[in-house]
Order: C-alpha cells, then structure tokens, then sequence
C-alpha cells in the first residue's frame, strides 16, 4: 500500500459520519417537479443506491414524457427504470419497463439521438439479460448496443458496452478473454477525462489482471482507479475499488493489508450490498490466517444486514459468498441459521426464475446433510442441485456437485458409482481449463482446497481394494496413474492462470527400454507406490504412512542436507552463507534411511528385476522439495545405484534427443556481481570460463547480461544448452518464480515467452536449460510447483537445476565435471550428471548432501 493511499484510507475513516451525510443527503423534490427535473433526480436517487426512490422518480417521468407524447425521453426514462428494477429483484417489471422502451424507441424516425436512446435501452436490456445468467445473449445485446454508439460517434458509450461484456466474459470465467478486451480499451482509458465510467474501467483491468497476469501490475492499476474515484469523489466508486485492493493484497499475501482495504470499503460505501461483501471478504481472509476470534463478533451483524438486502441476483451470490464460508467453519454459527439462510435464498431464487442461485443453494443443502451424516437426503439435494447446473451448462457450478456426489456414494459403500462421479468432475474441469474456471468467479475458494482434493480422492478410490480383498486391476492402476498426472498439469495450469501446458499421452516402452518410472502417490492414511517398466504390468506397492508422518519427516531431510549450519569448516555459499565443507555431520542419515525404507525398499525387488539405467520419478506433494539422490539405504546414497530424474509426467516428455547427437553449443549467461539485494557470486567466472573449455557458444556476463541481449542472442542463434548461472528462486507464486538478469528480473512466465519466441527462429528446440544458482523458496511448501512450471513452460527438452541456495565454489566444480563428460560422452544426461555429483560426492571437501545432492534433472533424461 503506498503512503498516499494509506493517508487517503485514514481520511476516509476519520471522515466516515460526514461522507455518510454527503452520500445519503439528496435534493429536495419540488412539489411540481419537471420530467427533467424528475429525471436527473432519479439519477441522482440511483447513484446514491436508493433504488426505490429512483424507480419512483423515472415511473413519474416517464409518465410525465408520455402525457407529453415525448416518445424519445420516455424511452430513455423506462431504461433507467428497468435498471432500477433490477437492482430491486423486481424482474419481470424491469423487463417490461424495457420492453416498452424498446417499443417506444423502435416506433421512432432514425436520427442520431434516436441511435443514442436506442443503445441505452439495448444496454439496459442486457443488464436484464445477465442478471438471468443469459450470458451468451446479453453479449449479442451489448455488441448491437456498441455498434449505435460507434455509428453516433459516442465514445464513451462505446467503452461502456465493451466495459460491460468484460465482466460478462468474467462471470462466465473466461478470463483471457476479459483480459484481452480490456487491454484493446486501455488507451482509450487513459484519454477519459475522471470519471465513474474511467475507475470503473480501470478496477476491470486490475480485477483481470490479477486473476490473469500480474498482482503488482494489477496493485498499480487499481491504485490508479482510487485516484480517479477520489477526484470525483464517488464513494461507491472508491468502495468499489477498495475491495479490488483488498483482493490484490490477498493474493500478494499481505493479510494485514487486505483487511484494512476491506474495513476501509465497509466503512464508505454507501451501498450496503458492497459494504457486505467487504465484510464477507474480511471474515474469509480471517478464517483463512486462523483468527476466528476476530471474525465471530461479525457474523452476527451480517446476518442481520442481509435481511434488509433487497432481493436481486447479485444479492443472493453475496449470501452464497456467505453460506460458503459459514458452512465450511462451524465455529462460526450454528447448522440451523446455515439451513434457513440457504432456505431464504431458495425461495428468492425461485421467484427470480434463477436456475444458477438454485443450483448453488441446492448443492449447499446437500453439504449441510452431508457433515450431519444424513446422506440419502444428502444425495437427494445434491442430485437436484446437478440437474440445474447442467440444464443451464454452468460447468463452473456443475463440477463442484459432481464431485460432491462422488463423496456421498463412496460414502454410502458405492465406489463403481462414485468412481464414475468422480470421472464426470474431472471431465467438467477439463472443459473449463482453457477458459481459466477453475478458480470460480462467485465463490472463491483456493486451488489446493477446492480441486486437488478431487484428484486425490479419486486416486485414493481407484487404489482400494475391492470388497472382496482383491487388489486393484490394471486398468484402475492405469486410471490412478493418470489422475495423478492430470493433478500434475491442473496445477501448472493454475500456476500460470493459463492453459498453457500441452500433453501428449505416452508409455514408458515410447522413451525408453531401459528405464523404470516411480509414482509416488501421497493419501491421507497411507503412500501407494505405482511402478512402470517397458513390456511389464503396472504394479502397485502400498506403505503403511500418513501423509502427516511423510511429510514432518520429508520437511526435516530437507532441512538437514539444505541448511549450511549442519557442516564443518568455514566456505562461500551462492547465497554469501557460511557454509562448511567435510561431511562430518551425519544428522541427515536416518532421515534419509527412513525415506528409502518407505520409498524404496518395498519396491527394490521391481528395481533389481528390471535392473534400469535410470529411475524416473513422478514426484507428489512434498516429496519434490527432497533431491532422491539422497535417499540411503544403510550403505549407500541413491546416486551412487542409479542415475535420476524427474519429470511432472510422462506425458509432459518432449520428444528424446541425446545431446551426444548434436554439436555442442551453449549460451552462458550469468552474474558474479550483487545485484538487486542478491550477493556476488564470484566463483561465476570461473564457472563460465570452464564451460568455455569445453563447449563453443556465446557468453553474457555482468552488464552484458540484460534481459535484451538474452533475448537478442536466443533469437539470432541456435544453442542446444542454455547455461544460466545466477541468482533465481523458484516458489508457487509465479510472481515470485524467477531468474536474475543484470537490469530486471526475469519471471517464470517471461523465461518461458523468450526461449519460445527465440525457438520460432531456431532450427531446432533448446535441449538442456542449465539453472546453476536457483532455489526453492523457503517456507513454501509447494515452491518446487515453479521448478516444475519452468521447466514444462520454458519449451526446454530438459532442465537441470538445483534446489537450494548451493556452494559457490562446489557447484563451480560441478559444472566444470558436467560439461567435460558431456562433450565426452554419448551417456544420457541423467548418467552425466551422476558422475559429475559423484566426483563431489567422492572428494573429501565436498561429501555433505548440501554440497552435490540439490541438482536435479527434470524432463527427457536422455
């Protein structure tokens, strides 16, 4: 929050009882008041959210036109009066108020006032139609209300039409194309002179772009949007906005921040539908940093304050938004007040004729049985709730009872039909993937709580055994697999807020004879092993540990062999640590040993059967933020056995391509100096200089090393190996997955946009990404999803990275290894990076996990 807003937010607090004065005072009507003056004091009623007095005063004027045989201005005064309706819930009013405009409007010679009513009234009967969910309608609508305002030349009305398809291509969650609309209008923004129209435009493009693209760059144009709003001093402009920055804070991860947006939002809107949802989005981020008891005092109130809501559809998602929150944290209020609200909106939205709030109140009736174990009423509602959301395709909605169902027939001891519930969520997701739904744009809720349950859930079925004690076909092995890996690329899709991940289905015996691929599948009760070799059956191996016990003992190994306390004698990290060289410290052994034992032990049998080249991992959960190199058995590391590598998925494999087939080239690009707060790296130089020993290519160093001449150099020129040795961080927030250039920060997303760009003038694709100097950032549980997002989006046929803050001067020995025994060589590169960690491994200075064990290989091994 910068200085300026956060003195604007204290004014606006301080100042509250004099703004409530300004916002709900309104001119006194005269006793024989004009229909002009009828008019314009209806706009001022509407403007202030008294929506009943507004329809009074457009009803009077219209009336008033009509007497008057002014045909044009009733028109316009009966579109007004539908939009008032409609903030009332009063629908079928408000269509007949527009109905008539359009008839009055239609009846007209065609002049360019006439094109100019005639456009209001079609943007007013587009509100009508998306406040019935007629989404697709209410599109043709605006586009017809668009093309009157372009041929009258009325550019404002013409942004206004564009503005409002927007947010129609958003609550369909079709974000990118909300995006794209919203960017074609940015110029003609920044030409309005301050308006509501202008803050209103602005708060889209920060709304889209933070949900897209960028939260700093979405903080910025909303900012920009509350300046506006002030100037014009709007309330429910500034109201409006605030709540967007609250959200914006949110996803930045900024909880104290978010709160004072929304107080601050509660406080000055003069609409108490805004101030609710302020309050509603308040509580959940409350709920979410574990503070119930800040909340609790709350509920009450706005239990009460949604009794004087008027009814209307953007009224019932605001106590859906509710219900959604209250039925998932009982600690809040009771089952029965959850029951009789949704029992309201029920009713509410029968008599609005909305199928979609039906759904929604439904499928929440059938969740409150649910966690009371009523489960036969349960799947009754839940049924019903299905049946509307499919009737009127709202997949957004549909998914969510699918999966509910599926819950409530596993329960019921029905897994081949909860089995096949399960499938049909997963197929729904898949249809919204390219439309960025999965996140839902009227009920928010994170990916990690509201999709990858669904993933897990099913796999967790797919792998129990049948009733009969008979273990699981090939065919739900096959199936479990699958899942798992359509968990892997549903989550690189929310990482980058785009379907932007290509799959192509593909066996082991496809990339190679001689490899052997573990997929470990991390459930509540317990870890299941799936293991794939060329010409054999699937097999699967279950371990008796909770997922918690894996993960506090994965979380401790990885503490153990990354943190450079753990060593002896004094060194240089890449982080500018201390660090201590010598393996004296042993502490991570029997963590170690305790991972292989759940890991590997009970499936080496499969291992020495198959006696493989490489083991692949299909990694879960946690378990990517441990290197497998450093499993032991009791005598020997894992490296020391096998060659490894990893891969999000088989079918995320690009195409094999042994680099021993090609001429070696690279371009080597890295930092020595400190940069934007990152120390130096000295021991870079040296790095680059034996590289250059050993492979031709170019090289960006220091100052030569800006985000333009990268991209310069990967468009002019084709190298097989791009070497990166500098600064970077890999997290689960793509804002926060980057490498260090000498100018900027190169973003996950940026990183992947260059090397394809730079591919579309290659002859052929980038074999080997080298990333020398990254790590997964601490405290992120899931900060390996960005090593796996970078390498999967960068287009790279392989990605070699590290993961963890390395020795400087290690990893330079490294490098100097890898590439002497890659231009030696025709081994695979998983094979060549073994033998370069275990020269480390081997050498007395450099024997600790710390120093060898956190360079990984992702993607084709070969």
């Amino acid at each position: 929050m910068t200085v300026a807003l956060r003195r604007s937010l204290y004014r606006l607090l301080i100042g509250f009882l004099t703004l409530a004065l300004c916002v709900l005072s309104h001119p006194v009507i005269a006793q024989l008041p004009s229909p002009t003056e009828q008019f314009q004091q209806g706009q001022q009623a509407y403007l202030s959210g008294q929506y009943t007095q507004a329809a009074d005063l457009w009803q009077a004027a219209a009336t008033s036109y009509a007497d008057a045989e002014d045909r044009l201005h009733q028109a316009m005064a009966l579109s007004n009066l539908g939009l008032a309706y409609l903030k009332l819930g009063r629908f079928v009013e408000a269509e007949t108020a527009i109905a008539t405009a359009q008839d009055r409007i239609q009846a007209l010679v065609e002049t360019p006032e006439q094109q100019r009513v005639a456009a209001q009234v079609l943007s007013a009967q587009a509100q009508a139609q998306q406040s019935r969910g007629q989404y697709v309608e209410a599109i043709q609508t605006l586009t017809e209300a668009q093309a009157n305002y372009a041929a009258v030349e009325d550019a404002a009305g013409e942004l206004r039409s564009q503005l409002n398809q927007a947010q129609i291509f958003q609550l369909q969650g079709r974000y990118l194309q909300a995006l794209n609309l919203l960017n074609q209008v940015t110029e003609q923004l920044a030409t309005l002179p301050d308006s509501a129209l202008k803050a209103n435009g602005l708060r889209q493009l920060g709304d889209t772009l933070r949900l897209v693209e960028n939260a700093e760059r979405a903080q910025a144009v909303l900012e920009e949007s509350f300046a506006v709003a002030q100037t014009i001093d709007d309330p429910s402009e500034q109201a409006a906005t605030l709540i967007s920055l609250g959200n914006t804070a949110e996803a930045q991860q900024q909880p104290d921040t978010a709160l004072q947006y929304y107080d601050a939002a509660a406080v000055l809107s003069p609409d108490l539908l805004v101030a609710l949802q302020a309050q509603i989005n308040s509580l959940r981020l409350l709920k979410s940093e574990n503070q119930f008891s800040r909340g609790q005092s709350q509920v009450a109130d706005i239990l009460t304050a949604i009794e004087a809501l008027p009814p209307g559809r953007n009224s019932l998602f605001t106590q859906i938004n509710l219900v959604d929150l209250l039925i998932s944290q009982d600690t809040f209020t009771d089952d029965r007040t959850v029951a009789d609200l949704l029992v309201k909106i029920l009713h509410q939205a029968a008599a609005l004729q909305d199928t979609r709030s039906q759904a929604y109140a439904l499928g929440y009736l059938g969740k409150l049985y649910q966690q009371n174990q009523q489960l036969v009423e349960a799947t009754d509602l839940t049924r019903q709730a299905l049946s509307l959301s499919q009737r009127i395709n709202a997949d957004s909605v549909t998914y969510r009872w699918q999966w509910q169902l599926g819950q409530l027939l596993a329960a019921q001891g029905e897994p081949d039909a909860a089995i096949e519930a399960y499938q049909q969520t997963l197929g729904t997701l898949e249809a919204l993937r390219s439309d960025l739904a999965a996140v839902n744009p009227e009920v928010r809720f994170s990916f990690r709580d509201g999709i990858e349950p669904i993933y897990r859930e099913l796999a967790d079925l797919l792998l129990k055994s049948d009733s009969d004690g008979r273990s699981p076909s090939q065919d739900n092995l096959r199936q479990a697999r699958d899942v798992v890996e359509a968990l892997q690329v549903a989550e690189l899709v929310n990482f980058f807020r785009a379907d932007c991940v290509v799959t192509t289905p593909v066996e082991i015996d496809q990339v190679d004879a001689n490899a052997l691929v573990i997929n470990p599948i991390i459930l509540p009760d317990r870890l299941e092993l799936l293991v794939s070799a060329p010409g054999r059956p699937l097999q699967d191996t279950t371990v008796a540990v909770t997922a918690d016990q894996l993960n506090v003992t994965l979380d401790n190994l990885q503490q153990a062999i990354s943190l450079p306390t753990a060593i002896n004698r004094a060194g240089t990290a890449r982080a500018g640590l201390t660090v201590q060289r010598t393996g004296d410290s042993l502490d991570h052994l029997p963590l170690a040993q305790q991972v292989y034992d759940w890991l590997i032990r009970p499936i080496e049998p499969q291992i020495q059967a198959v006696n493989p080249d490489v083991l692949v991992f299909v990694l879960d959960g946690a378990l990517r933020n441990v290197p497998m190199a450093v499993l032991h058995d009791g005598e020997q590391y894992l490296i020391e056995k096998h060659a490894i590598a990893l891969t999000p998925g088989l079918q995320l494999l690009e195409p094999p391509q042994p680099l021993a087939e090609n001429q070696l080239q690279a371009l080597v690009a890295g930092l020595s100096e400190a940069r934007d707060e990152f120390s130096a790296l000295p021991n870079v130089e040296r790095e680059v200089t034996a590289i250059q020993t050993q492979v031709s290519g170019a090289v960006l160093l220091n100052e030569g090393f800006s985000k333009e001449s990268f991209t310069s150099q990967l468009k002019d020129s084709s190298f097989p190996i791009v070497h990166l040795a500098t600064h970077g961080q890999f997290s689960s927030d793509p804002e926060q997955t980057f490498i260090l250039a000498w100018d900027d920060r190169i973003r996950a997303t940026e990183l992947g946009v260059l090397l394809q760009q730079g591919e579309l003038t290659r002859e052929a694709a980038v074999e080997l990404l080298v990333l020398s100097a990254c790590e997964t950032a601490s405290g992120d549980a899931r900060a390996a999803l960005g090593l796996a997002g970078i390498a999967v989006r960068s287009g790279a046929r392989s990605t070699l990275a590290t993961l963890w803050l390395v020795d400087d001067r290690g990893t330079s020995v490294l490098m100097e290894n890898l590439y002497r025994q890659l231009s030696n060589t025709s081994q695979t590169k998983a094979e060549v990076l073994r033998q370069a960690q275990l020269q480390l491994l081997r050498d007395e200075n450099y024997q600790h996990p710390y120093f060898w064990a956190p360079f990984v290989l992702l993607g084709n091994w070969l």
